[in-house]
Parts: structure tokens; sequence; C-alpha cells
């Protein structure tokens, strides 16, 4: 079934719409990565090192689907809110066509590249075996990503986000079975290790790719029928391209800048280290409501822009930055009064229990900064200025943690706790920035 439009109707009934199955759906996804990482537990201490020490090459991955999804979904709101159909129809068709061409590209530079980009980041022998065996089927199925990206960059376009939720949620449960299947072996199937947590990966990807493209076709999003919205059109590749590739880059740095932060954490201790990254664990989830209004914001505003409804696009970020607020406050109370026993779920410690408790407190006090992050970046992408959102994520994850770590650590010499307020200083700098630029877009919307 068709969503409906969103340039009509109750503006809080289509965020809640949008924003819910995402949150849910987004919450299935962070349990089957630990599911994931469980079962490379139960091989070995050395492969689940390597798989975390492939999470950067294998991110790669996700950044290029994701930031072409969300510039594509942008791109196809506008177009679906001017009621330009054709517009519609020639971005829907050519998102494939170039998905198909980048996700090639992915799959021939990650499979000669992981296994370099791996010795330099000190794998060698068996270690190096399991991660380039991990990385491998990854690679080989890129193209599966891409299709399910892709789909759901088109439906979420149009208002649904169920459909995409419905499919990470079956993708949980099924890793459940896959996982221990294909690593163990059984049922005329061999035991793959660690290869086999990956493979059940792609299957899984297959699975959800190909049925979210099934539904795009259904609905008469994408008409196989008309091959010119299919074969390649460079002028349309160039406008996703240029919505797409800052959000890609953006989603990249996310990786750099945990890179940055556990370099300097590392003057501090393993245990600071550990406790960070149990941390980053806790807060993710408390932002998986965050994260399901930007993608509300994104298809909402998008539409709305399109049609030339600035009124509807005001009052759709005040409401998603309100609502937005009000959930992180309340996950930020639980999280503050919860902290020990949250980060006890992660590790037994005592050291790495201590300074996690400590982070999560602290960084409770800035979860409205992630907050405005999300939901301006995201009005921002439907407006289609992608450009800002590359600016602040490199300037709050890169640039800005170089410098001020540097002097933190190095000319000062502060403690722990200094490092950890001089992280919140940075986040809460860039999170006015952002309120205050996308504020004077928004008042110069005609």
């Amino acid at each position: 079934m068709a969503a409906p439009s969103l340039t009509t109707g109750s503006l809080p009934t289509h965020i809640r719409r949008i924003a819910l199955p995402m949150s849910i759906g987004y919450f299935f996804n962070t349990m089957y990565n630990v599911v994931d990482s469980f079962y490379a537990g139960r091989i070995s201490t050395e492969a689940l090192a390597a798989m975390a020490l492939s999470f950067p090459v294998f991110f790669i991955i996700i950044a290029i689907s994701g930031g072409l999804a969300r510039g594509a979904s942008a791109l196809i709101a506008n177009a679906i809110g001017a009621n330009n159909k054709e517009e519609e129809a020639t971005l829907s068709g050519q998102v494939f066509s170039l998905a198909c061409i980048c996700a090639a590209g992915v799959s021939i530079v990650g499979l000669n590249a992981a296994s370099p980009l791996f010795k330099i980041l000190g794998a060698s022998g068996s270690y190096l075996d399991l991660a380039t065996g991990y990385t491998t089927p990854l690679f080989i199925g890129a193209i599966f990503f891409l299709l399910s990206s892709m789909s759901n960059a088109i439906l979420l376009a149009h208002g649904d986000s169920r459909t995409y939720s419905r499919v990470l949620i079956i993708g949980f449960f099924l890793n459940l079975i896959l996982d221990p299947w294909f690593l163990y072996g059984g049922f005329g199937l061999p035991a793959m290790g660690i290869e086999g947590i990956a493979w059940a990966t792609v299957l899984i990807q297959a699975i959800g790719g190909i049925y979210l493209f099934s539904v795009v076709i259904s609905r008469g999003h994408v008409t196989i029928r008309c091959a010119e919205h299919l074969l390649p059109n460079l002028k349309t590749y160039a406008q996703i391209l240029r919505q797409g590739i800052p959000t890609s880059f953006n989603l990249m740095s996310i990786a750099m800048g945990f890179f940055v932060t556990t370099y300097f954490l590392k003057f501090y201790g393993e245990g600071a280290v550990a406790a960070f990254g149990v941390g980053t664990r806790i807060e993710q989830i408390a932002l998986l409501p965050a994260i399901g209004i930007s993608s509300a914001i994104v298809s909402i505003v998008g539409q709305n822009n399109g049609a030339g409804q600035t009124d509807r696009v005001r009052e759709c970020v005040r409401l998603c930055f309100k609502y937005g607020l009000y959930l992180i406050i309340t996950a930020s109370i639980l999280l503050f009064a919860f902290a020990t026993p949250l980060v006890q779920i992660f590790t037994d410690d005592p050291a790495v229990i201590a300074i996690g408790t400590r982070y999560v407190r602290i960084v409770t006090f800035i979860q409205w900064a992630y907050v405005a992050g999300f939901v301006y970046i995201g009005f921002f992408q439907a407006m289609k200025r992608p450009m800002y959102g590359l600016f602040e994520a490199l300037t709050r994850k890169v640039i800005l943690p170089v410098i001020v770590f540097s002097l933190v650590v190095h000319v000062f010499d502060l403690s722990l706790e200094g490092f950890w307020m001089a992280m919140c200083a940075i986040n809460i700098a860039m999170a006015v920035i952002t309120i205050s630029y996308g504020q004077s877009v928004l008042r110069r919307l005609s």
C-alpha cells in the first residue's frame, strides 16, 4: 500500500508514522551487529579483534550505500512534492543503475585493497587471514547492500519506513539462525568459521534487497520496461552524486572520528579506550529515536520543499527538534540513573566499569547536541544542501578533536575527566553553530 502524501495532513502524525518504525528497525539492526560480535567471540578473541579491525574497511560499503541513498531520497522527495512525475521516475531508475556501477567499483577496490589496509593497521599471520576472510564475502556481496539501500531510499521518499523496518527486524531473527549454522556447519553445509558470519550477512542482505526492490516495482516507483530511466544518464548521475558524496564522506568521518578519539585516549590507558568503546555503544542505542526522526525529516521536508510549502517545512523542523529533545532528555535521565548496570552488560572489569560509568554520566548532558545535529543536518539534506553536513562532521569529529585533544593531552596534561569535558565542549560548540545556521536558513525561506 502506497504511503499518503506528506504535503497534506497532520505533521505530528507523519513524523510518528515514519520515525517510529525506523527507530525500531535500527534497534534490531544494532542488535544484529551484537549477535555477529557474540559469535565471533565464540570462535576466539583473535576472531573478535579481526572483526573489529575490519569495521573501518567494511564501513566503506555502508558509507557509500547510505550516502547515495540519503541523497537520492532527498531528491526524489522534492520531485514528489513538486508533482514532477518525469523527474521522479528518472531519479528512481537512475539510482539503481548508479548503484550497480558503485557496487562493482566497491567490490573491485575492496577485494584488492583490504589486505594491504589490514597490514597497515598491523595485522599479520592468522589475524590478517581472519580479517580478510571476513571482509571478502562482504565485498563480493556489495551489490545487495546498495540494492537494499536504494530501494529504501525510494520508499522513504514516499514516506514509507515500515517496509524497511520489517526487513531489518526479520533480518535480525534470520541472523540468529544463520550465524551459528554457517559458523559451525550442519545440514550439508561445511563449517565456515568467521567467513560464515559474513556469508550469512550477504545472504540476508540479498533476501532483503531483492524483496525491497520487488516492492518498489510493484508500487510502480520504478518501471523496468522504461529503459531510458535505467540506462546511465551522466547528468542525473551528477545530480545524485552531488547530494550523495558529501553524505557518504559524512558517514566515513564517523570511523575517522572514532580513530582520532581512540588514538588520544590510549595515553590514558587501555581502560579508557575500552570504556569509550562501551560508552559509545550505549549512546548509540539511546540515540535510535533521534535517528528515526532524522529519517522522517528528510522525507517530510523534502516533499514539502518541492511543493513550495515553506510553512510546513518550518513547522516540521520545529516539531522534530521538540520531539527529539523530549525523547533524548528522557533517555539521558535513564542513562544517568542506570549507567553502572548498563556498562556492566558489556564488561566485568571493575576499572572499565568505573571509567565507563563516569563517561556515560558526563555525556548525558550533551545528548541534546547530537539530536540537534541529526535534525538540522537532515533538514539541510532535504533542502538539497548536503555540504554543511560534511563540514560539520569533519570539524566536529576530526579537525577540532585533533587540535583540542592534542592540547588536552600533550600541552595541558589534563585528567581523563578533563578529556571528556573537552569532548563535550566540542559537541556543544558545533551544535550551537548548526542550530544558528539552520535557523538562518529557515528564516530566509520565502
